[in-house]
């Protein structure tokens, strides 16, 4: 599986491209992660690359790994049937971030099955593994913990959290050059944060340790989901934090906006859906929406002019958004109607009227894996 399938030595292109990751893990062959580019018009497949997962590199849940790969892994098991909530969401910046900005290597956390000691390494198409952390000292310690495992997008190094016995997490890098020394970028207390990942922003570069972290087009802000405090939009600290109840400073989402918030149109705008299955707005239900963040105060109340008018209209179906587009002036969602599945496209604009995708190569493009980014 190692080396690139179909085109696979063409390039990414900087623009008009729709990248996806799917993952294979097949029953006695190595599991393998395709990035593949599409063209948004014609839908036809211009590039495809592959990666062959090592055999140490943690890519299942059972490890109890934090890893960017298990999320993307994930159903795709052998006997594991797929979702029935139909495809995922726009990915979390940490998935995009899990490859070099031109997908020429991948992150990875590989563990020593013998002592549970986990470190941080890439792979690239050709198969070729490249640790960067060392081996486990003799003496007598906790067994390193490295994890959560992402790429610089200029590709000079991986970064990682390490979770020590008390709950402290600390945020730190390797450079890929050199002797790949650890480089510590920050720590915190990270009680109450299961779940959480980590997602890379701004220049010079932060870790940002939470959930569900969705960085902006410019770096300086990120939503994310804090325990206690449902989701909240964050100023891009000026040190890697942990977004946490008492960590790094941030707006909650009021109640009302009703905002699962699923990326940015731009620097400051978020595009939301219902939070759950379908808005309590009639107006709104199973639709899109964007929500100001510039207009938040801090405070459980919605500010006038905040919150845009419904993009889509309302229906019973259940509409997900898998891509938005570098310019934010597009979105491609797909829509679940009882088992039919179908994709459109639509302006970001309110009172939009999608359009169905008919080409047939775009259900396999959208309907499995994870889409990175619409360049």
């Amino acid at each position: 599986m190692g080396g690139s399938a179909d085109k696979g030595s063409g390039d990414f292109t900087d623009q008009g491209v729709i990248v996806t990751a799917s993952c294979s893990v097949p029953a006695s062959n190595p599991a393998g992660v395709t990035v593949t580019g599409w063209d948004p018009t014609t839908w036809e497949r211009t590039v495809s690359r592959t990666f062959t997962v090592p055999a140490e590199a943690v890519v299942a849940e059972a490890d109890d790994v934090a890893s960017p790969l298990v999320e993307l892994c994930a159903d795709n098991f052998p006997g594991v049937g797929t979702s029935e909530e139909g495809p995922r969401a726009v990915a979390a910046t940490r998935l995009r971030q899990l490859f070099d900005k031109d997908f020429s290597r991948m992150a990875v956390v590989l563990v020593d099955r013998e002592t549970e000691a986990t470190g941080v390494g890439y792979v690239d198409t050709s198969g070729k593994l490249t640790r960067l952390s060392g081996e486990q000292g003799e003496d007598f310690a906790d067994a390193p913990r490295e994890e959560n495992a992402v790429f610089a997008q200029d590709g000079s190094a991986v970064w990682f959290t390490e979770t020590d016995s008390s709950d402290r997490v600390r945020i730190a890098s390797r450079s890929v050059s050199g002797d790949h020394a650890a480089t510590e970028q920050g720590s915190g207390d990270g009680r109450y944060m299961d779940g959480a990942g980590l997602a890379l922003a701004g220049d010079p570069v932060r870790g940002l340790f939470g959930k569900e972290v969705r960085v902006s087009h410019d770096g300086r802000r990120a939503t994310t989901f804090i325990t206690g405090r449902g989701f909240n939009v964050a100023d891009v600290p000026q040190r890697s934090a942990l977004f946490k109840v008492g960590g790094a400073k941030a707006a909650g989402i009021p109640f009302e906006a009703d905002c699962y918030p699923y990326g940015w149109v731009d620097d400051v705008t978020v595009l939301c859906g219902p939070r759950l299955d379908k808005a309590d707005d009639p107006e709104r239900r199973n639709s899109f929406w964007t929500l100001d963040t510039a207009r938040l105060d801090g405070t459980a109340d919605l500010p006038k002019g905040a919150l845009g008018d419904p993009i889509i209209p309302a229906t019973d179906r259940k509409n997900t958004v898998r891509a938005i587009s570098a310019d934010g002036k597009q979105l491609i969602f797909a829509s679940l109607q009882g088992t039919r599945l179908d994709f459109f496209v639509s302006a970001t604009s309110p009172g939009a009227t999608p359009k169905k995708i008919t080409a047939g190569s775009a259900d396999k493009a959208l309907s499995v894996g994870d889409v990175l980014e619409w360049r």
